[in-house]
Order: C-alpha cells, then sequence, then structure tokens
C-alpha cells in the first residue's frame, strides 16, 4: 500500500488544481453510483419482494378461510376475522377520529406514524380505540405540545401478539 500511495502522490501533485478538483468530484460521483447500485438497490428490491411476499400471504388466507367455510358448515357461523393490513387500518381509524396521520416503516421494522396536530382527547381516544377493538399496541411513543396546545406525535405500533 506504501508503495501505491509513493507513486500517486507525485501524480496528484502534479495536477492542477482545476484537475484536482474534477478529479475527486469524479470519485465521489463514482462512490455514489457504487453505493447505489451495491446497497440501495438490493435493500428496495428486498422490501418490494417482502410486500408482495405478504400480499401472496393475505390472499392464500382468504382462500383458506373461503375452504374453511365450504368444509366445515359451523364455521360459517363464528365470524369471520377480516384480513386488513396494519397500514390501511390505521390510516383509516385515524381518518375516522379526526387525525391526519403519515405511515412508514421504522428502523426496527414496525409501522410508524406521525401525527403534526391533534387534540389530546382524540389522540388518546384513537390509540386507546386501536388497542380496545383491533389489538394494536403503541410500542413507542413521542409527544412535543405544539404552541396552539395541540400534540405533535411520532411513535411505532405492533399487532399484540395473538390480537
Amino acid at each position: 500500500m506504501r508503495r501505491l500511495t509513493d507513486r500517486l502522490y507525485p501524480w496528484w501533485e502534479g495536477r492542477t488544481l482545476r484537475e484536482q478538483r474534477m478529479l475527486a468530484v469524479m470519485a465521489a460521483l463514482l462512490a455514489a453510483v457504487l453505493v447505489w447500485l451495491a446497497v440501495l438497490r438490493p435493500m428496495l428490491g428486498w422490501r418490494d419482494q417482502a410486500a408482495a411476499d405478504r400480499a401472496g400471504a393475505e390472499a392464500d388466507l382468504a382462500r383458506v378461510q373461503a375452504g374453511l367455510r365450504l368444509i366445515a358448515p359451523g364455521a360459517a357461523a363464528r365470524p369471520v376475522i377480516e384480513v386488513e393490513g396494519l397500514e390501511p387500518l390505521v390510516t383509516r381509524t385515524a381518518g375516522a377520529a379526526g387525525l391526519d396521520v403519515t405511515t412508514g416503516m421504522d428502523a426496527s421494522g414496525r409501522l410508524a406514524f406521525r401525527i403534526p396536530a391533534a387534540s389530546t382527547a382524540a389522540l388518546f381516544g384513537w390509540m386507546s380505540a386501536l388497542e380496545r377493538d383491533h389489538g394494536i399496541v403503541v410500542v413507542s411513543l413521542g409527544v412535543v405540545e405544539n404552541t396552539d396546545a395541540t400534540l405533535q406525535v411520532e411513535g411505532a405500533l405492533s399487532r399484540r401478539p395473538g390480537g
């Protein structure tokens, strides 16, 4: 390695300042392209594949439940659990509670949410209803009071085991 730097240093010093800057920009762009190709594209592909796998699993569950209703007539009398994804359920219930929620994925893979402005009653009523009616629990919560006495909230949600 020392021999390489001993050979490159005089070559680098022989370049004009303009050439050195152009080469530095080229190296930075090359590094950015390599990061994009080697890290970001595979991660995005894995995320898309996980979403497709989940959709396939939900479709399989719906087919199994429909087959169960055909095979066991007594099973039709039992309530069938609706298959609704966590994110659509959270968005729908937040809208019904009058909350403007933005969802995404947090670092641990849970459904993260952000509400820029919410009244205390609406926010905690919504979170209580999520747990009571749908088995969804708040696993992390950050609350900041806005200047207009509303709350700015960031948190993460997860289904309760067995819920």
